[in-house]
This record gives structure tokens, sequence and C-alpha cells, in this order.
């Protein structure tokens, strides 16, 4: 029996979609980040008040984004367009609520395009990590469904079987419209 004949058809996944298969500009724009954002978030739990106050993340392990956006990006291979997370069980799930929260990924209708966040700084990192830690419950459990958005297995796996078979052009110039309307909105919301 593989995995995948093991997962539950409801079970909640957050599927991202990538840029063009093999853009390495994009991809070392992306890792570089990361690691800004890894170190931005080892200077922030030197601080004891802040650290007190994101100890529910730490509990299991301590996010790592280097690591994480490694894993995470090297899911694309093999579907060449797109990569799933499930939101149970992962590892990675509290990397990309975190990173999700700092901009490097942005929400297009039910799925995520990986970006390169603008303006990371301290505060864009400390506030990702406060915005997880307050989702723990009375248990001490960590609700990372509060913050992401997902879909059943079956679902996208679908997204990503169209994905996969778009063209590549055309994929990735539909990546870019749905990533233009999606900060116009934002934009028009906040009416800059």
């Amino acid at each position: 029996m593989n995995q995948e004949d093991s997962i539950p058809e409801n079970e909640p996944y957050i599927l991202v979609e990538g840029p063009m298969w093999g853009d390495a500009k994009f991809y070392g724009k992306w890792l570089l980040a990361a690691a800004k954002a890894d170190a931005l978030w080892k200077n922030a739990i030197k601080d004891p008040s802040f650290a007190k106050q994101v100890d529910g993340l730490m509990m299991a392990s301590i996010p790592d984004f280097g690591i994480g956006a490694t894993v995470l990006l090297s899911r694309i291979e093999k579907n060449l367009a797109s990569f799933m997370v499930c939101l149970n069980g992962e590892e990675e799930v509290a990397e990309f609520v975190m990173m999700a929260e700092m901009g490097f990924f942005a929400l297009t209708g039910q799925r995520y395009q990986m970006v390169t966040p603008t303006r990371l700084n301290m505060q864009k990192v400390k506030n990702a990590a406060l915005r997880f830690a307050r989702t723990e419950d009375a248990e001490y459990y960590l609700h990372p469904e509060y913050l992401v958005a997902t879909m059943q297995y079956a679902e996208a796996v679908a997204w990503q079987s169209r994905l996969r078979q778009m063209d590549e052009v055309h994929r990735h110039a539909d990546r870019h419209l749905l990533l233009e309307t999606d900060l116009g909105s934002v934009r028009a919301l906040r009416g800059s």
C-alpha cells in the first residue's frame, strides 16, 4: 500500500503553485528571503519577553525557515507546477503558516502562489509568529487551520492535475494575472 492509498479523501491540504519550472532566479530570491527570515527569527527569539509569547510554537521544534523553505521548494520537482502540504502531521506546517503570514505565499482563491516577500523585517517576522501563537487553545494545541486556506485531498490532487496539464507559458501568465488581481484587490481595500 502506498502513502496515497492511506490518505483520507477529506484530509485538509494546502495547495501551492510555484513559478515557471526551473526559474532559478525566482528560487534563489525566494530562498535568500527565507534565509533572511530565519536570521530575523533567530534574533527575535533571543528576546526573553518575545520568546515567552511564542513558546507554544517551540514546544515540538523550533521553526527553521531555511530548512522549511528548502523542503517546500524541493516538492515542486514531483509535479513541476505545484505542491501540497498536509495540514495535519507535516513538520513544515509551522514554517508554512508563518511564511504565509510574512508574505512568502499569496492566497489566490483557495490555493497559494509562491511569491518573494516584500519589506521583510523583524516586525513582520514577530507578527507572523505572534499571530500563529495566538491560535493555541486551552490544551496547548496550535490551530494552523485558523490562518490558512485548505482543501480536501481529492480537490487538491484535481487542481494539481489541471495545473500540470496546462501549457507552462499559459499557466505562468494565469499565475501573474491571479497575483495582479489579488494585489489590486488588496490595494483597493487599503485605499492606496
